[in-house]
């Protein structure tokens, strides 16, 4: 049920920490086809810990100078109901946190050009953020201080955005104690000078994007796994950090001279800019040579996270068109899993009367079990309609080799077997395949009592 608060309706809550919640939201006022915004709102028990309220105004006014497309925007902030709340941009994706944890799940090293992807634009928000001014031109000095994979928001069209200033440290905030045991940040990812408690600059968060970098690269954690808070305030200041070519091999020289310049333990010794960083990030891509076959971002976050990404496109459509109604959201769940029982319908037209599409849910749930024909005739029309939908939407933003088209196969239920002309891939679906343009296919798709065969003919058009 939508509960409505302040200037804004709340569609649903998408995360819960320990001091605040974050829930998919729209302003009373803005437009039905405007996109949703992100309210973070204190933890009612929490509105009595002053220290926590003016450490979240303070992530309110600082990113309130912050305008940069690698930088989640600010739109609104304040008090209602006894409660303060930040409306921000929201980003429709994941964090890096989460695809980091799905690659590790498999075995699997994220794709080199991806990560140098994502690290460019994470230097290019924090060079922003470094230098960013006040409207009367007074330098911030603003210092993330909290850079961590779950800070870094990976959306599902491919963009970037650093999030969560929180304890950001600038001009006319004071964000560290006096005492390690008061140390705040994510500490598998802290700096030396924050550990030891010593005055920080944008240095700081270069050591923590260099931690970042590392994990991404090889695989392996430099410092988190360690057993305690306290074993690994001292990794972070004594222990040396190992050559990260020893946890994988294939990394290139190049970016393991720039790991190992980020993570110098001296800030004298390190980059002294994210400006400097980036640059040695700009001149290795410039030497590398095209991949064709290189993924992209938005097509490996919409096959490892393919659960996620439909039911929030549903969620996300639904909130455009009646986000008034209550009711249609009283059946959503659980976002991050889909039940492969659950009948998820692809619309080829509008949305018809709610009252006619509501009936036909429920006559479709009455009959689902006798009537076994009708999952059949789900599983072609989501594969028609997913083949159509990645060659035409899949080739708008990737750029595909001449006579070729990359399309994106999704079944519901998914993990189906797949078969091209008779002969088997070897493939589950989700899956991507790089297609002829013009050449007629016969698809196949297996999985235990069910089976479906559709024609498809690749378009660049």
């Amino acid at each position: 049920m939508m509960e409505r608060f302040g200037d804004y309706h709340l569609i649903t809550k998408i995360a819960t920490g320990g001091m605040a919640e974050i829930f998919l939201a729209k302003h009373v006022n803005s437009p039905v086809t405007s996109m949703p915004v992100a309210i973070k709102r204190i933890l009612r028990q929490h509105n009595t810990n002053h220290a926590f309220i003016k450490m979240f105004l303070a992530e309110a006014r600082i990113i309130c100078n912050l305008t940069h497309e690698s930088i989640v925007k600010i739109y609104d902030f304040g008090k209602h109901d006894e409660m303060y709340y930040i409306a921000m941009e929201y980003v429709f994706g994941q964090n890096l946190g989460q695809l980091l944890k799905r690659y590790d799940q498999k075995g699997k090293i994220l794709p080199l050009d991806m990560v140098l992807e994502i690290t460019a634009a994470v230097l290019e928000g924090l060079d922003f953020a470094h230098n960013a001014r006040d409207r009367n031109g007074h330098f911030l000095k603003i210092v993330h201080l909290d850079m961590n994979p779950n800070n870094i928001l990976l959306s599902y069209d491919g963009r970037v955005k650093l999030v969560d200033f929180g304890i950001a440290h600038a001009a006319y905030t004071k964000s560290l104690k006096r005492t390690l045991e008061t140390v705040q940040g994510t500490y598998g990812y802290l700096s030396p000078e924050q550990c030891l408690d010593r005055l920080v600059d944008r240095r700081s968060d270069l050591f923590s994007l260099g931690v970042i970098l590392y994990e991404m690269v090889s695989g392996k954690s430099l410092f988190k796994h360690l057993e305690s808070d306290a074993a690994i305030l001292h990794a972070i200041v004594h222990d040396t950090i190992p050559d990260v070519r020893t946890a994988n091999p294939a990394v290139p020289r190049e970016i393991a001279a720039i790991i190992g310049k980020a993570l110098q333990k001296d800030p004298e010794r390190r980059y002294a800019s994210a400006a400097e960083m980036l640059g040695d990030i700009r001149k290795f891509q410039a030497m590398r040579e095209f991949d064709p076959q290189s993924e992209t971002l938005p097509i490996v976050l919409k096959r490892e996270f393919a659960s996620h990404f439909i039911k929030m496109t549903q969620v996300l459509e639904r909130a455009q068109t009646t986000y008034l109604m209550d009711e249609i959201f009283k059946d959503i769940g659980e976002i991050e899993e889909i039940n492969l029982e659950e009948e998820v319908r692809f619309r080829e037209t509008e949305l018809a009367d709610r009252e006619q599409r509501i009936e036909e849910e429920e006559e479709r749930e009455e009959n689902r079990r006798s009537l076994k024909g009708w999952l059949l005739a789900l599983l072609l029309g989501a594969c028609a309609l997913l083949l159509i939908a990645g060659g035409v939407g899949v080739y708008l933003f990737y750029p595909f080799q001449a006579g070729t088209v990359e399309v994106f196969v999704s079944t519901l239920p998914p993990e189906a077997d797949m078969f091209i002309d008779g002969r088997d891939t070897g493939l589950k679906t989700p899956a991507s395949l790089k297609l002829i343009k013009g050449r007629t296919y016969i698809f196949g798709f297996h999985k235990d009592n069910l089976a479906a065969e559709i024609p498809f003919v690749p378009s660049g058009e």
